[in-house]
Protein backbone atom coordinates (compact mmCIF):
# COMPACT_ATOMS: atom_id res chain seq x y z
CA UNK A 1 0.00 0.00 0.00
CA UNK A 2 1.44 3.65 -1.34
CA UNK A 3 0.81 6.31 1.73
CA UNK A 4 0.21 9.68 0.79
CA UNK A 5 0.08 12.53 3.51
CA UNK A 6 -1.69 15.42 2.04
CA UNK A 7 -4.15 16.03 -0.52
CA UNK A 8 -1.59 18.45 -2.86
CA UNK A 9 0.21 15.45 -3.17
CA UNK A 10 -1.74 13.43 -5.25
CA UNK A 11 -1.86 13.49 -8.61
CA UNK A 12 -4.67 11.85 -10.36
CA UNK A 13 -2.78 11.51 -13.58
CA UNK A 14 -0.37 9.03 -12.43
CA UNK A 15 -2.62 6.52 -12.33
CA UNK A 16 -5.09 5.47 -15.76
CA UNK A 17 -7.71 3.90 -13.81
CA UNK A 18 -10.88 4.04 -12.50
CA UNK A 19 -10.61 5.36 -8.76
CA UNK A 20 -12.80 3.92 -6.19
CA UNK A 21 -12.58 5.93 -2.79
CA UNK A 22 -13.77 4.39 0.43
CA UNK A 23 -13.97 7.90 2.80
CA UNK A 24 -13.88 7.68 6.96
CA UNK A 25 -11.43 8.58 9.85
CA UNK A 26 -11.53 4.76 10.45
CA UNK A 27 -10.30 5.30 14.01
CA UNK A 28 -9.89 1.65 14.83
CA UNK A 29 -10.22 0.16 12.19
CA UNK A 30 -13.04 -2.05 13.55
CA UNK A 31 -15.00 -4.81 11.62
CA UNK A 32 -17.37 -1.84 10.36
CA UNK A 33 -14.38 -0.15 8.72
CA UNK A 34 -13.08 -3.08 7.70
CA UNK A 35 -16.04 -3.82 5.80
CA UNK A 36 -15.87 -0.64 3.80
CA UNK A 37 -12.42 -0.87 2.80
CA UNK A 38 -12.73 -4.47 1.85
CA UNK A 39 -15.89 -3.42 -1.26
CA UNK A 40 -13.48 -0.36 -2.01
CA UNK A 41 -10.50 -3.06 -2.65
CA UNK A 42 -12.79 -5.80 -4.33
CA UNK A 43 -14.54 -2.90 -6.40
CA UNK A 44 -11.12 -1.80 -8.20
CA UNK A 45 -10.43 -5.53 -8.52
CA UNK A 46 -13.83 -6.15 -10.53
CA UNK A 47 -13.26 -2.85 -12.50
CA UNK A 48 -9.50 -3.18 -12.82
CA UNK A 49 -9.36 0.37 -10.99
CA UNK A 50 -7.70 1.90 -7.95
CA UNK A 51 -8.48 1.32 -4.59
CA UNK A 52 -8.36 4.79 -2.77
CA UNK A 53 -8.68 5.16 1.02
CA UNK A 54 -9.42 8.35 1.87
CA UNK A 55 -9.20 9.22 5.96
CA UNK A 56 -8.16 12.18 7.99
CA UNK A 57 -5.12 13.32 10.18
CA UNK A 58 -5.58 15.26 12.86
CA UNK A 59 -9.47 13.85 13.88
CA UNK A 60 -12.04 15.87 12.49
CA UNK A 61 -13.35 16.15 15.83
CA UNK A 62 -10.19 17.24 17.38
CA UNK A 63 -10.37 20.50 15.04
CA UNK A 64 -14.82 21.02 15.17
CA UNK A 65 -15.30 20.49 18.70
CA UNK A 66 -11.83 19.94 20.84
CA UNK A 67 -13.21 20.14 23.73
CA UNK A 68 -15.70 16.51 22.91
CA UNK A 69 -12.75 15.58 20.80
CA UNK A 70 -12.70 11.04 21.66
CA UNK A 71 -9.63 9.45 23.15
CA UNK A 72 -8.13 7.93 19.73
CA UNK A 73 -7.95 4.00 19.25
CA UNK A 74 -4.79 4.53 16.98
CA UNK A 75 -2.35 6.64 15.81
CA UNK A 76 -1.94 7.72 12.35
CA UNK A 77 0.75 5.06 12.11
CA UNK A 78 -1.19 2.26 13.94
CA UNK A 79 -4.42 3.37 11.82
CA UNK A 80 -2.23 2.88 8.41
CA UNK A 81 -0.65 -0.73 9.62
CA UNK A 82 -4.40 -1.43 9.97
CA UNK A 83 -5.38 -0.33 7.00
CA UNK A 84 -2.43 -1.79 5.34
CA UNK A 85 -3.55 -5.50 5.90
CA UNK A 86 -6.94 -4.90 3.76
CA UNK A 87 -4.37 -4.52 0.80
CA UNK A 88 -5.81 -1.29 -0.64
CA UNK A 89 -3.34 0.07 -3.58
CA UNK A 90 -3.53 3.41 -1.66
CA UNK A 91 -4.65 5.65 1.58
CA UNK A 92 -4.40 9.45 0.81
CA UNK A 93 -4.43 10.94 4.40
CA UNK A 94 -6.03 14.39 4.32
CA UNK A 95 -4.76 17.13 6.90
CA UNK A 96 -7.63 18.18 8.64
CA UNK A 97 -7.38 21.84 9.66
CA UNK A 98 -10.39 24.61 9.95
CA UNK A 99 -10.49 25.35 6.37
CA UNK A 100 -11.13 21.80 5.81
CA UNK A 101 -13.95 21.59 8.13
CA UNK A 102 -15.60 25.12 6.98
CA UNK A 103 -15.64 23.46 3.17
CA UNK A 104 -18.99 23.04 2.29
CA UNK A 105 -20.70 19.76 0.77
CA UNK A 106 -20.83 20.43 -2.85
CA UNK A 107 -17.40 21.95 -2.61
CA UNK A 108 -16.31 18.68 -1.14
CA UNK A 109 -17.49 16.80 -4.20
CA UNK A 110 -16.72 19.38 -6.92
CA UNK A 111 -13.33 20.26 -5.72
CA UNK A 112 -12.10 16.87 -4.18
CA UNK A 113 -13.40 13.81 -5.01
CA UNK A 114 -14.40 15.00 -9.02
CA UNK A 115 -11.43 17.48 -9.68
CA UNK A 116 -9.07 16.51 -7.28
CA UNK A 117 -9.34 12.30 -7.07
CA UNK A 118 -11.38 12.09 -10.63
CA UNK A 119 -13.68 9.40 -8.37
CA UNK A 120 -15.29 6.65 -10.13
CA UNK A 121 -16.67 5.19 -7.29
CA UNK A 122 -17.85 5.97 -3.39
CA UNK A 123 -17.68 3.17 -0.70
CA UNK A 124 -19.24 5.20 2.35
CA UNK A 125 -20.50 3.55 5.58
CA UNK A 126 -24.65 4.54 6.00
CA UNK A 127 -24.38 7.13 8.39
CA UNK A 128 -21.61 9.05 6.34
CA UNK A 129 -22.15 12.63 6.57
CA UNK A 130 -19.60 15.88 5.43
CA UNK A 131 -19.20 19.10 4.57
CA UNK A 132 -19.03 22.53 6.89
CA UNK A 133 -20.99 21.27 10.01
CA UNK A 134 -22.33 17.71 8.57
CA UNK A 135 -24.84 19.70 6.07
CA UNK A 136 -24.17 16.97 3.59
CA UNK A 137 -25.69 13.47 3.66
CA UNK A 138 -26.44 10.36 1.72
CA UNK A 139 -29.00 11.07 -0.38
CA UNK A 140 -26.62 14.77 -1.00
CA UNK A 141 -23.90 12.66 -2.39
CA UNK A 142 -26.22 10.20 -4.22
CA UNK A 143 -27.97 13.19 -6.29
CA UNK A 144 -24.78 14.84 -7.00
CA UNK A 145 -23.29 11.74 -7.99
CA UNK A 146 -26.20 11.09 -10.25
CA UNK A 147 -26.15 14.38 -12.14
CA UNK A 148 -22.11 14.03 -12.22
CA UNK A 149 -21.67 10.36 -13.50
CA UNK A 150 -20.15 8.67 -10.50
CA UNK A 151 -21.42 6.23 -8.24
CA UNK A 152 -21.89 5.86 -4.64
CA UNK A 153 -21.44 2.23 -2.58
CA UNK A 154 -23.50 2.13 0.71
CA UNK A 155 -22.02 0.22 3.34
CA UNK A 156 -24.84 -0.68 5.57
CA UNK A 157 -24.03 -0.44 9.83
CA UNK A 158 -22.82 -3.72 11.26
CA UNK A 159 -24.08 -5.56 14.31
CA UNK A 160 -23.09 -7.64 17.20
CA UNK A 161 -25.19 -8.48 20.16
CA UNK A 162 -28.01 -6.05 18.53
CA UNK A 163 -25.62 -3.21 19.64
CA UNK A 164 -24.01 -1.29 15.99
CA UNK A 165 -20.05 -2.18 16.01
CA UNK A 166 -18.41 1.88 16.32
CA UNK A 167 -15.57 3.08 17.05
CA UNK A 168 -17.54 4.95 20.65
CA UNK A 169 -18.72 1.84 21.39
CA UNK A 170 -15.14 -0.21 21.38
CA UNK A 171 -13.61 2.93 23.37
CA UNK A 172 -16.07 2.81 25.92
CA UNK A 173 -15.46 -1.21 26.20
CA UNK A 174 -11.78 -0.98 26.15
CA UNK A 175 -11.77 1.67 28.97
CA UNK A 176 -14.03 -0.49 31.40
CA UNK A 177 -11.84 -3.49 30.49
CA UNK A 178 -14.04 -5.38 28.85
CA UNK A 179 -11.10 -6.12 26.31
CA UNK A 180 -12.55 -9.68 24.81
CA UNK A 181 -15.88 -7.66 23.65
CA UNK A 182 -13.65 -4.82 21.95
CA UNK A 183 -11.55 -7.76 20.42
CA UNK A 184 -14.88 -9.32 19.00
CA UNK A 185 -16.13 -5.94 17.15
CA UNK A 186 -12.42 -4.79 16.32
CA UNK A 187 -12.05 -8.28 14.71
CA UNK A 188 -8.43 -8.37 16.88
CA UNK A 189 -6.96 -8.19 19.64
CA UNK A 190 -6.69 -4.61 20.94
CA UNK A 191 -3.31 -3.12 20.98
CA UNK A 192 -1.05 -0.19 21.77
CA UNK A 193 1.90 1.33 19.50
CA UNK A 194 4.15 3.38 20.95
CA UNK A 195 7.60 4.44 21.90
CA UNK A 196 10.28 3.03 23.93
CA UNK A 197 11.38 5.91 26.43
CA UNK A 198 13.74 5.63 29.30
CA UNK A 199 12.55 5.27 32.40
CA UNK A 200 13.77 5.32 35.98
CA UNK A 201 15.22 1.52 35.53
CA UNK A 202 13.54 0.64 38.68
CA UNK A 203 12.34 -2.61 37.04
CA UNK A 204 15.92 -3.83 36.59
CA UNK A 205 16.84 -3.24 39.97
CA UNK A 206 13.97 -5.23 41.11
CA UNK A 207 14.76 -8.14 38.47
CA UNK A 208 12.22 -7.41 36.30
CA UNK A 209 13.71 -5.24 33.59
CA UNK A 210 10.95 -3.13 31.78
CA UNK A 211 10.47 -0.94 28.49
CA UNK A 212 8.36 1.78 29.28
CA UNK A 213 6.12 2.95 26.78
CA UNK A 214 4.90 6.35 25.46
CA UNK A 215 1.65 5.37 23.56
CA UNK A 216 1.08 7.00 20.16
CA UNK A 217 -3.06 6.63 21.11
CA UNK A 218 -5.02 7.75 24.22
CA UNK A 219 -7.76 5.04 24.92
CA UNK A 220 -6.26 3.37 27.20
CA UNK A 221 -7.64 0.08 29.35
CA UNK A 222 -7.82 0.15 33.47
CA UNK A 223 -5.11 -0.01 35.63
CA UNK A 224 -3.67 -3.10 36.12
CA UNK A 225 -1.21 -6.35 35.09
CA UNK A 226 -1.73 -7.71 31.35
CA UNK A 227 -0.17 -10.33 29.93
CA UNK A 228 0.81 -9.50 26.20
CA UNK A 229 2.49 -10.43 23.54
CA UNK A 230 4.88 -7.57 21.76
CA UNK A 231 5.82 -7.26 18.11
CA UNK A 232 9.46 -5.68 18.06
CA UNK A 233 10.78 -5.71 14.20
CA UNK A 234 8.06 -8.35 13.16
CA UNK A 235 9.04 -10.56 15.79
CA UNK A 236 6.92 -11.62 18.54
CA UNK A 237 7.70 -11.76 22.18
CA UNK A 238 5.34 -12.99 25.48
CA UNK A 239 5.73 -10.64 28.17
CA UNK A 240 3.75 -9.18 31.19
CA UNK A 241 2.70 -4.93 30.91
CA UNK A 242 1.73 -3.09 34.09
CA UNK A 243 -0.51 0.54 33.58
CA UNK A 244 -0.51 2.89 36.42
CA UNK A 245 0.95 4.90 38.71
CA UNK A 246 3.57 2.33 40.71
CA UNK A 247 2.01 3.36 44.43
CA UNK A 248 4.25 1.36 45.98
CA UNK A 249 7.30 3.79 44.67
CA UNK A 250 5.18 6.84 44.46
CA UNK A 251 2.37 8.42 46.43
CA UNK A 252 1.39 11.30 44.10
CA UNK A 253 2.64 10.04 40.92
CA UNK A 254 1.38 12.57 37.66
CA UNK A 255 1.75 10.59 35.14
CA UNK A 256 0.75 7.36 33.90
CA UNK A 257 3.07 4.61 33.15
CA UNK A 258 3.14 1.93 30.92
CA UNK A 259 6.12 -0.94 31.66
CA UNK A 260 6.00 -4.32 29.76
CA UNK A 261 8.51 -7.05 31.18
CA UNK A 262 9.47 -9.11 28.13
CA UNK A 263 10.43 -13.07 28.25
CA UNK A 264 13.47 -14.05 26.96
CA UNK A 265 14.18 -10.21 25.34
CA UNK A 266 17.60 -8.30 26.34
CA UNK A 267 17.69 -6.25 23.36
CA UNK A 268 18.82 -2.13 23.07
CA UNK A 269 15.51 -0.70 21.75
CA UNK A 270 15.11 2.46 23.18
CA UNK A 271 13.77 4.80 20.66
CA UNK A 272 11.97 2.30 18.48
CA UNK A 273 8.40 1.82 18.20
CA UNK A 274 6.82 -1.66 19.24
CA UNK A 275 3.01 -2.92 19.15
CA UNK A 276 1.31 -4.72 22.72
CA UNK A 277 -1.17 -6.73 22.42
CA UNK A 278 -3.29 -7.33 24.98
CA UNK A 279 -4.57 -10.62 26.05
CA UNK A 280 -5.60 -11.26 29.47
CA UNK A 281 -5.50 -9.10 32.62
CA UNK A 282 -4.03 -10.54 35.54
CA UNK A 283 -4.54 -8.24 38.42
CA UNK A 284 -5.58 -4.95 39.38
CA UNK A 285 -2.57 -2.32 40.59
CA UNK A 286 -2.09 -2.01 43.97
CA UNK A 287 0.39 -0.89 46.56
CA UNK A 288 2.83 -3.09 48.60
CA UNK A 289 4.38 -2.54 52.03
CA UNK A 290 8.01 -2.79 50.70
CA UNK A 291 9.61 -4.25 47.44
CA UNK A 292 10.20 -7.65 48.45
CA UNK A 293 6.55 -8.28 48.29
CA UNK A 294 6.47 -6.85 45.23
CA UNK A 295 8.62 -9.11 43.84
CA UNK A 296 7.10 -11.82 45.55
CA UNK A 297 4.21 -10.99 43.50
CA UNK A 298 6.00 -10.25 40.27
CA UNK A 299 6.52 -14.17 40.50
CA UNK A 300 3.82 -15.21 40.75
CA UNK A 301 2.39 -12.82 38.19
CA UNK A 302 4.84 -14.03 35.63
CA UNK A 303 4.37 -17.72 35.86
CA UNK A 304 0.40 -16.91 35.83
CA UNK A 305 1.35 -14.77 32.08
CA UNK A 306 3.51 -17.79 31.09
CA UNK A 307 0.67 -20.40 31.21
CA UNK A 308 -1.80 -17.90 29.94
CA UNK A 309 0.56 -17.03 27.01
CA UNK A 310 1.90 -20.88 26.88
CA UNK A 311 -2.37 -21.88 26.24
CA UNK A 312 -2.67 -19.18 23.67
CA UNK A 313 0.13 -18.31 21.55
CA UNK A 314 -0.40 -20.84 18.94
CA UNK A 315 -4.46 -20.14 18.67
CA UNK A 316 -4.06 -16.24 18.66
CA UNK A 317 -4.63 -15.20 15.31
CA UNK A 318 -3.26 -11.77 14.73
Amino acid sequence: MKIIYGLEKFNTADFNAPIIIAIGTFDGVHLAHQAIIKKAVATAKRLNGISLILTFYPHPRQITDPDKSPALLTSIEHRMNLIAKLRPDICLVAAFKKRFARMSAEKFIREILLKKLNVNTVVIGDNFAFGKQKSGDIDFLKAYAKKSGFKVSIISALKKSKKTISSSLIRNLIESGKLDQAAGLLGRRFSVLGAVVKGDSRGRVLGYPTANIDPHQEALPPNGVYAVKARINNQWYGGMLNIGKRPTFYEKADKLAIEANLFNFNKYIYGQVIELVFIKKIRNEKKFNSAVLLIKQLQADRTKTMIILKKEWERLDY
